[in-house]
Order: C-alpha cells, then sequence, then structure tokens
C-alpha cells in the first residue's frame, strides 16, 4: 500500500514585517491503509508560529503546507513526533517559557559579570597591594643592609685596634722580662753601678706602668662601647616618649607648628610650613567645674589661634546655645546644623 507523510521547510516566511521568526518543525506521518478503501486522504496540517515585536500582543498565525508524498515504512510510521500533537496555547507557553528562560540567563549572564568585574577590581587592588608591600620590604631590606655594613666595618676596625692594644701589652711584657733578665747577668759580671740599677728599676716601673695605662685604656675602650649602646637606647626610647608627648599636645590643642626646636639653616622649609598653615584654629581641650552645690556649672575653655595670635576664652553652654540662636536668626547656612543637646554632652 502507498503512504504519504508531509513535511516541510524548517523556516517559513510569514509576514515581511516580521522582525523575529520562531520556526517550528515537525513532521507528521500517519498510515492511510484503512483510509485508502473508502477514498479517503488526510493531510497533516503543519503550524508555524510568528512573534511579532511591533505589536503589544504575539500574535501566531497558522499556515498549512501542501504535503508531500515519499515512500514509507513502519519504522517511520511508528516515529511520531511531538510538535504533531501540540496545540496553539502549547506552543504560545512553550514560546513564553523560553523566553523567559532567555531572561533568566541573561540576567544570570549580567550578574555573573558583574561579580567577575569586582573580583578583577580586589584582584587588582591586592596586587597593588602587594607590590607596595614588596617595595617596603626591599626598602627595609636595604636599610638592614645598610646597617650590617656599617657594624661590620665598626668591627674591624675595633679587631685592628684590639689587636695592637694586644700587641703593645705582649711587647712590654717582653721587654720586660728582658730587663729582668739583664741585672742577673750584671750582677754575677759585678760590671754595673747604683745608677745603672736604679735606671733599670725605673725602666721597670715605666713599662708596668704603660702595659697598665694601655689595660686600662682597652677596658676604658669596651666600657665606651657598652655606653654608646646604652646611649643610644636611651636615645631611642627618649624619642618615642617625645612623639608620643606631641601626639598627646595634638589632641590636646590641635595641630601644632613645625618644630621650632630644630635650627636648620634652610629656612624656606619653615616659611612654607608657617604659609601652608591653617589661617584659623579653634579647639575644646579641656571643661572645669565651677560653682558650689546646687550652683555649680561646667565651664568650657575654648582656644584660639589665628596664625600667630592666640586666645583661652571660657564659656558656657548657656552661651554658646544663646549665640548659636543668634547665628541661626543672622544667618541661613547655620539652620542647617543642629546644636547638640545638654544630655548629649553630660556636662552640667
Amino acid at each position: 500500500c502507498n503512504s504519504q507523510i508531509c513535511s516541510w521547510s524548517p523556516l517559513q516566511v510569514l509576514n515581511d514585517d516580521s522582525d523575529v521568526l520562531f520556526p517550528v518543525s515537525a513532521v507528521g506521518s500517519y498510515s492511510q491503509t484503512d483510509n485508502l478503501e473508502n477514498g479517503e486522504e488526510h493531510e497533516n496540517i503543519v503550524h508555524a508560529v510568528e512573534l511579532i515585536p511591533r505589536g503589544s500582543d504575539l500574535p501566531y498565525r497558522v499556515e498549512d503546507s501542501p504535503p508531500a508524498q515519499v515512500n514509507t515504512s513502519n519504522n517511520m510510521l511508528s516515529s511520531a513526533t511531538v510538535p504533531e500533537s501540540m496545540t496553539i496555547n502549547e506552543l504560545r507557553q512553550a514560546i513564553v517559557a523560553m523566553m523567559n528562560r532567555k531572561d533568566e540567563l541573561e540576567e544570570q549572564n549580567r550578574s555573573l559579570r558583574n561579580l567577575l568585574d569586582g573580583e578583577m577590581e580586589h584582584s587588582a587592588a591586592l596586587r597593588q597591594e602587594m607590590d607596595n608591600w614588596r617595595r617596603k620590604v626591599a626598602e627595609q631590606e636595604e636599610r638592614h643592609a645598610m646597617k650590617v655594613q656599617a657594624l661590620a666595618r665598626e668591627n674591624e676596625v675595633l679587631k685592628v685596634q684590639l689587636k695592637k692594644y694586644v700587641g703593645a701589652v705582649q711587647m712590654l711584657r717582653r721587654e720586660g722580662q728582658t730587663v729582668e733578665v739583664l741585672p742577673n747577668i750584671w750582677s754575677t759580671d759585678g760590671e754595673f753601678t747604683i745608677t745603672e740599677q736604679k735606671q733599670v728599676e725605673n725602666n721597670e716601673e715605666l713599662a708596668s706602668s704603660y702595659e697598665r695605662k694601655l689595660i686600662e685604656v682597652a677596658e676604658m675602650h669596651g666600657e665606651l662601647i657598652e655606653f654608646n649602646e646604652r646611649l643610644h637606647r636611651a636615645l631611642m626610647a627618649k624619642e618615642a616618649l617625645v612623639s608620643q608627648m606631641r601626639q598627646e599636645l595634638i589632641d590636646l590643642r590641635g595641630p601644632v607648628p613645625g618644630d621650632l626646636s630644630q635650627t636648620s639653616e634652610d629656612q624656606s622649609l619653615s616659611d612654607f610650613e608657617i604659609s601652608n598653615r591653617a589661617l584659623i584654629n579653634v579647639w575644646i581641650p579641656s571643661v572645669f567645674l565651677r560653682g558650689k552645690a546646687a550652683n555649680a556649672f561646667h565651664v568650657y575653655q575654648v582656644y584660639i589661634r589665628i596664625k600667630d595670635d592666640e586666645w583661652n576664652v571660657y564659656r558656657r553652654y548657656a552661651e554658646f546655645r544663646s549665640l548659636h540662636h543668634k547665628l541661626q536668626s543672622k544667618y541661613q547656612q547655620v539652620r542647617a546644623f543642629n546644636f547638640p543637646p545638654k544630655k548629649a554632652i553630660g556636662n552640667k
């Protein structure tokens, strides 16, 4: 018997004005063994759905495609595709689901790209920080190498000086021994006089005094080295204390001018610091309690500095508040600043 199967092209242009095409390909097949006897012919209807983005809705249109006569077998008859049995509503739902899935994937892609950009920025910041640390480590290693070289040179100098001291002491000891041997030889021969004996004694005393002096000098040199180390440690401690006290002074009185104790020949630096200082500086370094019992109140010390002129003004909270009200009535910008209540300060 003859069999018919209808097939069509995967893509059909349904409308020239359409921007996006959604092709639906299907192959419909059926058997005509029972219908050929009655002379009936069945046609397979193919539905192609078109999405037109210009409209507010998504219109779909169905077209019929003419059937094609091909030879089929039982295997092809049994492989009926699923889209043949799908209705227009199901196709619409499938397309809508596909569009939703596409939006979700785009959103995920966008979020992943943002995460990637953030990680790349973080990685760049970490690389920059690593470069800074490497630079600092290199500078520290260079400073340490210079210190080691200086200490090595100083050690070599001390070794040379110590060798000189030891050589001088040994030489004096040898001279002393020779001086001790000579009187014995002269005494056996009986050829020396009393003046010569005194001279030998003087030489021995001089040699022994030289030896003692050299030993004292060596001991003093060691003591000087230890004293230098103690002075260096004390100097470092004093510098740390000075920096701490300077920071406390800054906390109490605000930024201080350049260090006046440094008498530098180059006055341009101090002039530059003075020119770049703030014109007006105001601080409240301390508060004092005045009055007795129920009439006690706090007075705030207001420190004002304009260039090289300084003032100390003492005012109460009520005076500050009245000044704030006057400034509000005179200047509109002051109204943007809220005056702190007395409870927030905690003083009377």
